[in-house]
């Protein structure tokens, strides 16, 4: 994956680039994310708070509700509304929504988690991570499996 990567809002008032390798992407089936995207999952890549920046405009923030007492932030464009990341109190990185990249045509997540909310009709790749609820390890996995895909492209 050829750095930096950019992307934006669907209205263009928002823009951003990503500096440093992101840590890794999987899928998200939770209800949350579901409603979020208006689809069956969304597309989450993990980057490191110092390799992301806003190149124009900025983002809005409201909390979002979580079983945890960490504060989890969901970032937007105030004008037309497009989620951009989720920040996580505590968190070294950003889960930046990788539907709003330029280029999505190489995105392929390692993993699939909160499948246990996940469509009755998806079907899962036999390889790739596949998680109940949120991963126990810190998505150790996720980033070991995302670096050797990363490597082997």
């Amino acid at each position: 994956m050829k750095l930096p990567l950019r992307g934006g809002c669907q209205c263009g008032a928002v823009r951003f680039e990503i500096t440093k390798r992101p840590l890794t992407l999987y899928a998200c089936h939770c209800t949350t994310c579901q409603q979020q995207s208006s689809s069956a999952f969304g597309l989450s890549m993990l980057v490191e708070r110092d390799g992301f920046r806003f190149l124009k405009g900025g983002a809005a923030a409201f909390e979002i509700p979580t079983a945890s007492k960490k504060k989890k932030l969901g970032l937007f464009c105030a004008k037309c509304g497009c989620r951009i990341a989720h920040d996580t109190e505590g968190r070294p990185a950003l889960s930046v929504k990788a539907g709003t990249l330029d280029d999505r045509a190489r995105l392929k997540p390692v993993g699939h988690i909160w499948v246990k909310s996940a469509q009755d009709w998806m079907i899962f790749d036999e390889n790739a991570l596949i998680y109940e609820e949120a991963p126990d390890d810190s998505y150790y996995a996720l980033m070991e499996r995302w670096a050797a895909q990363e490597h082997a492209s």
